[in-house]
């Protein structure tokens, strides 16, 4: 999706990478429009730059680097959901008044209980992102974030993608709390996952002149569109969930691409100003 400037003239700018003479490329520096091979093209929200033209970023990473990124938060993520969901219904050797304990324990002291919110249990806002009511909504919220989540983690950096998936978690669990009713109990990563969606789609929108950008773009508001329906259609799924963390990914995707300085602290600050101010709306209103 990054941007590249492509060496169309041998005269001016040469047809070898200009720190590997032995290494052609067609890649070239979105800046200054030096050649560049993929080890010397550096990944930032203005495309794929040189060393020298990247420096100003807080740091350089090459896009064999980015790719090879782990991806530790997603992957954990994912775990303590499944974990969560799972263990007190296979653990052998328990007996089902045991296994019946457990999921009680679990749901009652992490879900998301309206009234106990209002009650000062703020955090179960954020604690009820980790729990599903069943197998199909444990699935296919692992699923977007099997697929949306580890991508963006290489990009943006593992700790501020934590923060970006609590802080638009703590969005969606606002928005549920704040327009949903007293007695409503609710569960699940959907207000976090929207807020993914949220991020992807400002970051296509700056890039849909391009072929990959616009492809990207267009999925996206399919995809969102299709979830919309779903949204509103089946019932006992919180829509006020899903637009508080879609709108919360959107401030935030939006807010990164107009600092200056696109640092990861940056970054991360504006993730959990995010977050803040919805943890604040739960706690004060």
């Amino acid at each position: 999706m990054s941007a590249v400037r492509v060496a169309w003239s041998t005269m001016e700018t040469g047809t070898v990478c200009y720190r590997h003479p032995d290494r052609e490329t067609l890649l070239g520096c979105a800046t200054c429009g030096k050649p560049i091979c993929i080890e010397c093209a550096v990944d930032t929200p203005a495309g794929q730059k040189c060393f020298e033209c990247a420096r100003p970023a807080a740091r350089q990473v090459s896009a064999r680097q980015l790719l090879n990124r782990p991806t530790p938060v997603s992957f954990g993520l994912i775990g303590v959901a499944v974990l969560l969901f799972v263990a007190p219904r296979v653990v052998p050797g328990l007996a089902e008044p045991t296994v019946q304990w457990a999921r009680d324990l679990i749901e009652q002291n992490a879900a998301q209980a309206n009234w106990l919110v209002a009650d000062g249990e703020w955090w179960r806002v954020l604690t009820a992102a980790f729990l599903h009511g069943s197998s199909t909504h444990l699935l296919f919220n692992m699923w977007a974030l099997y697929v949306f989540g580890p991508e963006l983690e290489r990009q943006i950096g593992s700790s501020t993608f934590a923060v970006l998936y609590l802080s638009t978690a703590a969005a969606g669990g606002a928005a549920a709390y704040l327009l949903s009713a007293e007695f409503t109990v609710l569960v699940g990563a959907s207000g976090a996952i929207f807020g993914l969606f949220g991020v992807w789609l400002v970051g296509s929108w700056r890039v849909r002149h391009t072929r990959a950008g616009a492809a990207l773009y267009r999925q996206l508001i399919i995809l969102l569109g299709i979830n919309a329906v779903f949204s509103f259609v089946v019932p006992q799924i919180s829509w006020q969930g899903h637009l508080g963390g879609f709108l919360a990914g959107l401030a935030i995707g939006y807010l990164w691409g107009q600092v200056p300085n696109k640092t990861t602290m940056n970054r991360t600050a504006i993730a959990a100003a995010v977050g803040l101010v919805a943890l604040f709306l739960v706690i004060v209103v």
